[in-house]
């Protein structure tokens, strides 16, 4: 793929974009992934996201050991070892110029990213747009789509005046003048909560919760979009009683009536060995349907609507 662009316009880095999305907001959506993160979940789904600048993903399965690569790094960063590439992470992330994906033939080496412009990003949302039909529209995810605020405020200012429906996914975990630059240009805010216990939340995802229950009360005031609260269902992390019991609290006190929980997968694990990662997640459990209902009953109770994983709102 020429991730190249000729237009002009801010840049942005994105890691993915995905068409025909049904579960990111109201009808059918383009979903775009923004790169960077501020936090780092053991469960994350797209680590490949959490770089704010483009990291070397290794198929091992295309690697056909021809040593072309190692030819072509400027960084000394790789070796092959019994037919298998290693690459030296910490040489490899100091790289500007990435040739040995360039010279990668067979595929096993690439990028897990690229630069765009706003212009060519929006050419690519203005051709899906007759696939959306009368409700779509698209997502900023990643990643932390915040985490890039003035690429992120430029795409969707410009879909807002293209009259295009807007919304993003946070973690929440920027500062809060990065919402004030979006709030005017969007519809729809999906908010994850994790964790109520700062110090395991610390643990689990490399930092605390103070700043994102800040931004979550502030939007809860001030946001007059939609704005729905997440919760990544873990366990051992985050499903038990007095965690429900403290997300309830916190809805009720900003006066918000629904979440939607998503239970923990496993879809990404396969990244991860790419990136040269370990998957701490793998032992985690996917939660059962039952324990996913005794959780939603807990939240009717409490008078707070509660949609399980695709059973959204929209």
């Amino acid at each position: 793929m020429n991730t190249s662009s000729s237009n002009s316009g801010s840049k942005g880095y994105i890691f993915d974009i995905q068409g025909l999305s049904v579960h990111d907001g109201p009808g059918c959506r383009t979903s775009i992934f923004l790169s960077g993160c501020t936090l780092n979940c053991f469960w994350c789904s797209n680590p490949e996201g959490i770089s704010k600048t483009p990291t070397t993903l290794y198929f091992s399965s295309k690697c056909i050991a021809c040593g072309k690569c190692i030819t072509h790094c400027v960084e000394n960063a790789l070796e092959l070892e019994d037919k298998t590439l290693n690459i030296n992470r910490q040489k490899c992330s100091s790289c500007k110029v990435q040739s040995c994906t360039d010279e990668c033939y067979t595929g096993a080496l690439r990028l897990s990213g690229y630069e765009i412009t706003v212009s060519g990003l929006y050419e690519i949302i203005q051709r899906d747009r007759q696939f959306w039909g009368s409700q779509g529209g698209i997502t900023l995810s990643g990643g932390e789509p915040l985490l890039q605020p003035g690429f992120a405020k430029e795409i969707l200012a410009k879909c807002y005046e293209g009259y295009i429906h807007t919304a993003v996914e946070t973690c929440g975990n920027i500062p809060w003048k990065h919402f004030q630059e979006v709030i005017p240009y969007l519809d729809w805010i999906f908010f994850d909560l994790k964790n109520f216990n700062s110090e395991e939340h610390q643990k689990a995802t490399n930092s605390g919760n103070t700043l994102i229950l800040e931004n979550a009360k502030l939007l809860s005031k001030e946001f007059k979009g939609r704005l729905i609260f997440r919760l990544p269902l873990i366990p051992e992390f985050n499903d038990s009683v007095e965690n429900i019991d403290e997300v309830i609290a916190f809805l009720k006190e900003n006066q918000k009536n629904e979440i939607n929980i998503l239970p923990l997968h496993h879809l990404g694990r396969g990244k991860y060995s790419m990136l040269g990662k370990h998957y701490a997640a793998g032992d985690f459990p996917v939660p059962s349907d039952l324990k996913m209902r005794e959780i939603e009953n807990r939240f009717k109770s409490a008078g707070i609507k509660c949609y399980i994983s695709g059973e959204t709102p929209f």
